[in-house]
């Protein structure tokens, strides 16, 4: 999987080999475009970010000499054999590829728009040099793995190179250590601590804003993740509390100011067990050709509950003379 950068298939065949008469065309190698203008594009039924393929160009040697197989995609629906580029056999009838077109209409298995691809073959003869470029197979196709990014890849990127990276929660319970069965036990987190102000937009609940970059060849993925995160306390013995909470004040009480705390009431003696969970909730916005597309939700983030426990005593009388 490709790794995400925070900022501090199936094949649908349709055409085959075409065995047509020969017209003139742009050449099919016309050379790469530099990314220029191919924006990333949601797709509610892929449930994904999707492109056009980046064209390409004619290959190049490499370590272990020329090629001797190339699969040309096209940014557009079609590509063109050039006619009477000697690179190319487009004269011969058996593998004359004069164009494929992929109508705008066709869908793939992801439900995504279909590009053209052509597959080439060449030998090497004996002198080194290569033999023209022969079309084996055209056919309609999918966006490839360059050029679609799930929405899963984004949820775990975030989930393990921001979320996890945070420190866990700390439980604060106000009286600590102990407190009496039958008085409200204040309890509170600071969570998430340590990060930088920057991507904080909020502070109860916690609220973040974290600039993304997903690398992928010929250009990645930029935007951004608002994200929220749930805290709820458990209690044991029974109850159950939402939000970040606030430390004790002094003068302040949940007798004279109901709800400005977060607190339980234990109505059983011994050892209790306190628990926060974290679930941390998002939107992904992405730069499109135009400007920014619609948000869209990312996975909820389940992170593993944090637990403390405390002894809860029994209010005992005092005697006095």
């Amino acid at each position: 999987m490709r790794r995400l950068a925070v900022m501090t298939a199936a094949v649908a065949l349709v055409g085959g080999l075409l065995a047509l008469s020969p017209s003139a065309a742009t050449p099919a190698y016309a050379g790469p475009q530099d990314g220029t203008g191919i924006g990333w594009q949601y797709s509610e039924s892929a449930n994904g970010y999707w492109r056009a393929p980046h064209a390409n160009s004619e290959p190049g040697g490499g370590d272990s000499g020329p090629a001797t197989v190339w699969v040309q995609q096209s940014s557009t629906n079609e590509l063109l054999c050039p006619e009477g580029d000697p690179a190319f056999a487009c004269q011969e009838p058996e593998a004359y590829i004069t164009g494929m077109l992929c109508g705008t209409a066709l869908r793939g298995p992801r439900g995504l728009p279909l590009f053209a691809q052509i597959r080439w073959e060449r030998t090497i003869g004996p002198d080194g040099q290569p033999t023209p470029w022969v079309g084996r197979e055209a056919d309609c196709v999918e966006p490839g793995e360059d050029d679609f990014i799930p929405m899963e890849e984004i949820t775990w990127e975030v989930n393990y190179e921001v979320f996890q990276e945070l420190e866990r929660p700390a439980i604060t319970i106000s009286p600590a250590g102990r407190t009496l069965v039958n008085l409200p036990t204040i309890v509170w987190t600071d969570y998430p601590a340590g990060l930088d102000p920057e991507i904080v937009v909020g502070n109860n609940p916690p609220a973040i804003r974290i600039p993304i970059h997903i690398d992928r060849p010929n250009g990645g993925l930029d935007g951004s993740i608002d994200a929220e995160a749930d805290l709820v306390w458990t209690f044991e013995g029974g109850g159950s509390a939402k939000g970040r909470g606030t430390p004790y004040v002094e003068g302040i009480t949940p007798d004279n100011r109901p709800g400005y705390y977060v607190t339980n009431t234990f109505e059983h003696p011994g050892p209790k067990d306190v628990s926060l969970a974290v679930t941390w909730t998002g939107r992904v916005t992405v730069v499109g050709p135009l400007g920014p597309l619609d948000p869209e939700d990312i996975d909820p983030v389940a992170l593993a509950p944090v637990t403390q426990t405390i002894d809860v005593a029994e209010a005992s009388s005092v005697l006095r003379r």
